[in-house]
């Protein structure tokens, strides 16, 4: 199984000021203690079954130091269990504004971090087994059993609870639209760059309900809508059609019917 280097890992590390790459987060990779929390985070997937996973990319190029970032646990989880949200666009430019910002720092122990870093990318573990394994025969290890430690979590879907924006088709309809139309409008804002502008509205949301917009309750929908409907009008776009008289969304009864 192709696995980043450990030239490239230590490049990475040096690179990352020992602290997780994802803005406003200020977790450490390894501990005053020593112990390694950081992972290795593949922008494009690592394998077919991960997230944001390119055909067109080659070993080298997937494994590469280019298509890696060192993330905390926490984001790691989140990035990879979101990729609508954090697309490889959006990855890289955390990395490259979180590697503009550092300084290459190379300790003697950056190699044993690098290690550690490898040794938590992949995870096999294989319980009871009643006969040999062999791994790679011929000329394979052979034992009893076989763990192979990782940071690499499966993804986890959390359903949204019962009375939640979530659980109604014609609710979570209105504000996908919602969502999508400030999205279009923010498109059309040529002075904003970047892919920040997109994921914003999301952000927003969970800063004002403490929650995605899913798991918001059926009794809140209409202030949800307000506030969704609020971010659209200050767009400048938004702006702009206000002035002109247009509409910038129609009504939740309008897109019901």
């Amino acid at each position: 199984m192709a696995m980043p280097s450990l030239p490239v890992i230590k490049r990475l590390f040096a690179q990352s000021g020992n602290q997780c790459a994802f803005p406003g987060c200020d977790l450490p990779l390894v501990e005053d203690s020593g112990t390694v929390t950081g992972e290795i985070c593949h922008i494009h997937g690592g394998s077919p079954q991960g997230p944001r996973f390119d055909l067109l990319q080659s070993e080298v190029e997937r494994h590469g130091f280019n298509n890696l970032i060192l993330l905390c646990s926490r984001h790691h989880t989140i990035v990879d269990s979101e990729p609508d949200l954090y697309p490889p666009a959006l990855l890289q430019q955390f990395k490259r504004q979180h590697e503009q910002g550092s300084v290459d720092s190379i300790s003697p122990n950056t190699e044993r971090i690098a290690k550690s870093l490898l040794e938590n990318l992949v995870s096999v573990r294989i319980h009871n087994n009643a006969g040999q394994i062999a791994i790679a025969s011929p000329g394979a290890i052979q034992a009893n059993s076989l763990t192979l430690k990782s940071a690499k979590q499966p993804k986890v879907m959390i359903s949204s609870p019962e009375g939640s924006v979530g659980q109604n088709v014609a609710m979570s309809a209105y504000v996908d639209y919602l969502i999508k139309r400030y999205q279009k409008f923010q498109k059309a804002d040529r002075e904003k760059t970047g892919d920040f502008k997109y994921m914003a509205i999301y952000n927003a949301i969970g800063r004002e309900f403490g929650c995605k917009w899913q798991f918001i309750n059926q009794n809140a929908f209409e202030r949800l809508v307000a506030f969704l409907q609020n971010r659209i009008d200050k767009t400048k776009f938004g702006r702009n059609q206000k002035a002109k008289r247009q509409k910038n969304y129609h009504s939740f009864e309008e897109h019901s019917t």
